[in-house]
């Protein structure tokens, strides 16, 4: 016979009482309210470059706003990172979106998705980038392409505003 002495007999119980006590104790209630999201675009919305993007399943490109392009398109480095800054700024537009349309414009781009008016929260993005410095107006000529790598002059046709300390 295994003598135990009482001190750690009485530890013994005293655990398995405190065990056996919290099993029996009742779980919370959830709570009574269930906290989403804010509404947002969510899955409607892929943009792809900040001027080219997914809705709804159906491939669009801006009809009134050209934004520089990345890699593989881009033509120098500078062009490459505006279309970094740009995107991220489409980006940050569309996640806090809570409501978009699509207006389809007369004809489509070289990649055949569809020349449109896109407006989030009743602002049309292509006019509020051009108006922000980040997207330029789309050209007849070079399928609609500005020249983000040459010199640059407010002067240009379809120019973005040049925002600098230089103004």
């Amino acid at each position: 016979m295994i003598r135990t002495k009482p001190v750690v007999l009485s530890l013994v119980v005293a655990v398995l009482a405190a065990s056996v006590m919290a099993a029996c104790q009742k779980t919370p209630d959830p709570p009574s309210t269930i906290t989403l999201p804010p509404p947002g675009l969510g899955d409607r919305v892929r943009v792809l470059s900040a001027d080219a993007m997914v809705i709804d399943g159906n491939h669009v490109r801006l009809a009134n706003a050209y934004a520089p392009q990345g890699v593989p398109d881009a033509r120098c480095w500078a062009e490459a990172t505006a279309a970094q800054t740009t995107r991220a700024w489409v980006r940050a537009k569309m996640k806090d979106a809570r409501e978009i349309t699509v207006e389809p414009a007369t004809g489509f781009d070289e990649f055949h998705r569809q020349l449109s008016i896109v407006t989030v929260d009743g602002v049309d993005l292509g006019q509020e980038m051009y108006a922000n410095g980040l997207a330029a107006r789309r050209s007849e000529g070079l399928n609609g392409r500005f020249a983000w790598c040459d010199p640059i002059s407010g002067k240009a046709p379809g120019a973005p505003a040049v925002n600098s300390l230089l103004n």
